[in-house]
């Protein structure tokens, strides 16, 4: 048996830099090899090679404490700028792939992802029925005073369907009425 790892940084980005000994330690025990396309280790390590697998499994630990920072900050940065970073676009809203400069390339269906890195996502209004549902439910909320599941009930009795192609809930109700995306 046998584990095949780009390099360390791969196999140790661990933040303790003794779990990616420890895994390594776990392999070996049961007779799993493991080998680096890149560098690396031999399996048959001594005192030397232990005190540099410690010493990279420190640097990839480092490299990944790093590295999440950079891409918090830059996820961080692009949903200031109004883009979307994953997830269903919701009921009511759908997924529009723009280019570099900021035209409208399409619009996104369900399971489709962007394919250029220089692309971006952002949400725009869908059908306009489900927009005028999407109102009607804060409408039945906010001004009628109707419970979650009361609004469930009724779109539930019109026949009308979730994003998902699903029943209404309470929970499905509650999340168009609380989340962020449908302010304005």
């Amino acid at each position: 048996r046998l584990i095949i790892a780009y390099d360390h940084s791969r196999w140790g980005r661990f933040q303790r830099p003794y779990e990616s000994a420890y895994y390594a330690f776990k392999c070996l025990n049961a007779g799993v090899e493991i080998h680096f396309c890149a560098g690396g280790f031999s399996n048959d390590m001594g005192p030397l090679a232990e005190l540099a697998w410690t010493f990279s499994s420190m640097e990839a630990g480092n490299y990944s404490r790093i590295l999440s920072v950079k891409v918090w900050a830059g996820q961080c940065r692009l949903i200031r700028l109004g883009y979307r970073q994953g997830g269903p676009p919701g009921y009511g809203l759908r997924r529009v792939l723009l280019d570099e400069s900021g035209a409208m390339k399409f619009v996104l269906k369900r399971g489709e992802r962007k394919s250029l890195q220089t692309d971006r996502v952002i949400l725009r209004p869908g059908p306009a029925a489900e927009v005028r549902r999407v109102r009607w439910i804060y409408d039945q909320f906010t001004t009628r005073g109707q419970s979650e599941a009361a609004i469930a009930r009724d779109l539930n009795a019109k026949g009308i369907l979730t994003d998902l192609e699903r029943p209404w809930t309470r929970g499905t109700v509650h999340q168009i009425l609380t989340n962020e995306k449908y302010i304005g």
